[in-house]
């Protein structure tokens, strides 16, 4: 099954923007999303940025209260596959076989104001921030990446600095794996009396970001 990408001609790279989320290549089956738009098939990313910044994402979510969100904050969306074969019809990044990556992102990105690159997925197969530093940009993780999950990338690179961050994501199921984390048990006790102690320090952890 091929997947070509619905959202990245409809959508470019804005040059005002100064932060950008970059994925990978959304599910195959977008006529079922809950929104026409990117992460628009379970809107996760979209709850909990809506939950860090309520009264600027505002519930219910809708796509034209994302993109003024989105323009509001400076943001850009993008993602680095623009086709690609899905050995099972998941939404797993393992189960891509990229054709075509979004190489143009190199002249998107030297031609916005771009200064913070968060990847929705880090360094597993497919993965965006692999796919992006090591097929794209042909650089080298290393084990200090791994371990900071960001680094700053020097100017010879795009003119300038970037720095890039590798989220926790936003998904519900990556809770269990969270609570076990290095950065989420160091600011355990600051939710102690919370009923869902994981997805609110997930919440603060997307607006201290995004901020």
């Amino acid at each position: 099954m091929i997947t070509s990408h619905q959202y990245l001609s409809k959508y470019p790279i804005s040059k005002d923007s100064e932060k950008l989320i970059l994925g990978t290549i959304h599910p195959h089956n977008h006529e079922e999303f809950e929104l026409p738009f990117f992460y628009g098939n379970v809107n996760s990313i979209w709850t909990i940025l809506s939950e860090a910044f309520p009264d600027e994402l505002k519930k219910p979510i809708t796509l034209n209260g994302i993109l003024a969100f989105l323009k509001r904050r400076k943001i850009s969306v993008s993602d680095t596959i623009i086709k690609c074969e899905r050995k099972k019809p998941t939404a797993n990044d393992s189960d891509l076989l990229p054709i075509e990556l979004n190489r143009q992102l190199i002249r998107d990105i030297k031609n916005s104001n771009i200064s913070e690159i968060f990847f929705s997925s880090g360094f597993g197969k497919n993965n965006a921030f692999r796919l992006f530093y090591v097929d794209i940009l042909g650089l080298k993780i290393t084990k200090e990446i791994r371990a900071k999950r960001e680094l700053i990338l020097n100017k010879e690179v795009f003119g300038r600095k970037i720095k890039m961050t590798i989220l926790y994501s936003p998904s519900g199921s990556s809770n269990v794996g969270l609570s076990k984390s290095k950065i989420y048990l160091e600011k355990k006790k600051e939710y102690e009396k919370s009923n869902r102690p994981v997805h609110d320090f997930k919440v603060d952890y997307y607006r201290e970001k995004f901020e």
